[in-house]
């Protein structure tokens, strides 16, 4: 089995291009090889918006706590994420999220689609169902009229039948951190 893994230490030499390798090696993982998948999608988003402490591999469940998203472990501790501001919004209960928006540095959202539990009645680690990255497609001005884009959402995990990343445009509601709504539409203008 391949298996790719992530340089933390070439983060900082390169940042966009270790990005662009980091999603890669999530696609690159076959559909029918979920525990490899989960593993990448994991350390995608230790590599994106790291925790405070501890890493998303090891992560039970994820609530939202005043303006904060708060990581729990199986032990007990918990943490935030290292750079708060990446956090921007939910969908579904503050202490169960189904999703968790991010929007990194330069004004990508990423969606974080939280797995239902197994109902095993043990603690059992969070499954991604899916992370979904904003692609845009921009055209410029017309005549003094605004700029405008249509954007596009690309599962990283969830594949068609050939495995390979499946692309969407839709409208989406969240609600934002500090609780008004968090709407990002499949086409905008700037």
């Amino acid at each position: 089995m391949n298996m790719l893994t992530f340089d933390k230490t070439e983060i900082h030499k390169n940042h966009s291009t270790f990005i662009a390798e980091a999603v890669f090696a999530v696609e690159m993982v076959k559909a029918d090889e979920q525990i490899e998948k989960q593993k990448m999608a994991k350390q995608l988003l230790d590599t994106l918006f790291p925790l405070e402490n501890g890493s998303h591999e090891d992560v039970v469940s994820y609530e939202i706590d005043y303006r904060h998203v708060m990581a729990y472990f199986k032990d007990g501790h918990h943490s935030g994420l290292k750079r708060a501001r990446h956090f921007v919004a939910y969908v579904g209960e503050k202490c169960h999220p189904e999703s968790i928006l991010f929007r990194d540095e330069s004004g990508t959202h990423v969606e974080v689609m939280i797995g239902r539990r197994k109902g095993t009645g043990r603690v059992e680690l969070v499954d991604i169902q899916d992370i979904q990255l904003e692609t845009c497609t921009t055209f410029g001005k017309v005549e003094g009229d605004c700029a405008s884009g249509i954007r596009h959402w690309v599962s990283l995990v969830k594949g068609d039948e050939s495995g390979r990343p499946r692309a969407c445009s839709e409208d989406k509601e969240y609600t934002a951190k500090n609780g008004d709504d968090y709407n990002l539409g499949y086409s905008f203008a700037f």
